[in-house]
């Protein structure tokens, strides 16, 4: 009876196993992504066009600079519809406060799922999820965390052989309640070069 259990379970599982052994099974992502969020929250004061009255922004801080998402992931396919994987993406905001430089950054860190609808020889149709944790830091040692979530609602990759490059529409927020918000609508579009062995 083991034995014929041990049978039906290799029949079953084996023809998805093989599957993706046809295909690579290991990528890996380096792309970049919008900060759309962050430059409308992070921006120079119009403070100064206003009447005295009238207050808007912080008219100490300047010199604004976003260098968007920076991101790497590796992904590992557990059959032809998944992949499974791990996501670093960093951002960086930078001002001047009263004359003084300050440097602000976001790293999140989250494991990733995802479905690929289609998959042809030159190009492949999915969708992806990702939840962890972002760690905001600044130059004056200040470090606050909160949870980060990723939502890819529609990705295409595009190549052949082992290089592939992607464009996925979706957003990434990461906040903690509605008064300490880190990203909202972030990474509406990414690009990224893929590498799959």
């Amino acid at each position: 009876m083991k034995k014929i259990l041990n049978i039906l379970l290799l029949a079953m599982v084996l023809p998805t196993a093989l599957s993706a052994q046809e295909k690579m099974r290991h990528q890996l992502r380096w792309g970049w992504g919008d900060m759309l969020f962050e430059t409308m929250a992070f921006h120079p004061s119009p403070a100064h066009s206003y009447p005295v009255s009238v207050t808007l922004g912080d008219p100490s801080r300047t010199d604004y600079f976003y260098t968007g998402h920076f991101f790497a992931e590796y992904q590992y396919r557990l059959c032809n519809a998944v992949r499974v994987g791990v996501q670093a993406d960093i951002e960086g905001i930078f001002w001047k406060e009263d004359g003084s430089p300050l440097r602000n950054y976001d790293l999140a860190l989250m494991p990733t799922v995802r479905f690929n609808y289609v998959e042809k020889e030159i190009w492949s149709l999915y969708s992806g999820l990702g939840a962890g944790l972002l760690t905001a830091f600044d130059s004056r040692r200040n470090v606050e965390l909160a949870p980060a979530f990723n939502l890819n609602f529609i990705g295409v990759e595009v190549g052949k052989g082992h290089w592939y490059g992607g464009v996925d529409l979706g957003f990434m927020v990461a906040l903690n309640g509605v008064n300490k918000i880190y990203m909202l609508g972030s990474r509406l579009i990414s690009f990224s070069a893929n590498y799959r062995w």
